[in-house]
């Protein structure tokens, strides 16, 4: 948007919505609406202020409805302490190695073992709130399809966990060497590096082992999307390679599928 920054203070958020300063720090200090302080001030994000605009059924000031026609209307990320601001589970996050280490994307520790969540990550309210809204889109397809970012499953359907042989609440949050055989290990990890080092001309189609129990190696085909929003992750989409015809898209699915996720 041209008018504002990325954030705004209180008064210029009252000064939108047309209510006064104290309603808007009413709506911050019950948590309605999130906020960052900084020193004695708040920052309000854009974002987190349609969310809560929308999310409320109020009426979208008309400096801002260029914004909701733009994109889907999320939160701005927020750390898993921050969401979690209990006294209780504080003292838990304090220990925890995603607090010690600042960690963005809590459920990517997960399987360390030093992880001091209560429950699971399909479960999460803060799971549910800060990523799935992003992530969901992949429950629309009937075949396995996943998000993979930084080696780690983001998200994955049921299809996807039956395929790769886990539970689905225990696919998110899990390492890509936990489902990637070790014969097509390498090429994988080598494709996420080259994309994390700028190279935008990932290969759409390749054929993969993954682990199987029964065949030790289960070798499929895969569709690869390079998504706009999580920034670096992939939509992932598979098929048996000898029982199921591969999986082939568009030009125009594979952008379409990019502006299902874009914020």
């Amino acid at each position: 948007m041209e008018e504002f920054h990325k954030t705004i203070s209180v008064t210029q958020a009252a000064a939108l919505c047309a209510v006064g300063r104290t309603t808007v720090g009413y709506w911050i200090r019950s948590k309605k609406l999130a906020a960052r302080r900084r020193g004695k001030i708040y920052e309000i994000p854009i974002q987190n202020l349609l969310y809560f605009l929308k999310a409320n059924g109020q009426k979208i000031p008309a400096q801002l409805e260029k914004e909701v026609l733009n994109a889907p209307v999320f939160r701005t990320y927020q750390n898993c302490w921050c969401y979690y601001q209990d006294h209780s589970h504080g003292l838990k996050c304090q220990q925890c190695i995603v607090f010690k280490n600042k960690l963005q994307v809590c459920f990517s520790a997960r399987n360390d073992g030093k992880l001091n969540c209560l429950v699971d990550c399909e479960s999460c309210s803060y799971y549910l709130e800060a990523f799935y809204p992003r992530l969901q889109f992949i429950h629309q397809f009937n075949i396995p399809a996943a998000i993979v970012k930084d080696l780690y499953f983001w998200a994955g359907n049921p299809a996807m966990a039956n395929l790769c042989e886990v539970h689905a609440k225990n696919l998110v949050g899990m390492g890509i060497e936990k489902i990637i055989h070790p014969r097509s290990l390498e090429q994988v990890i080598s494709c996420v590096k080259r994309n994390a080092l700028g190279d935008q001309e990932i290969q759409s189609e390749c054929r993969i082992y993954i682990k199987n129990h029964q065949a030790g190696g289960l070798k499929i085909r895969c569709s690869v999307f390079l998504l706009n929003e999580p920034q670096g992750a992939f939509l992932i989409m598979a098929a048996r390679e000898l029982n199921e015809r591969p999986v082939t898209w568009t030009n125009s699915f594979n952008r379409h599928c990019a502006e299902l996720v874009r914020i």
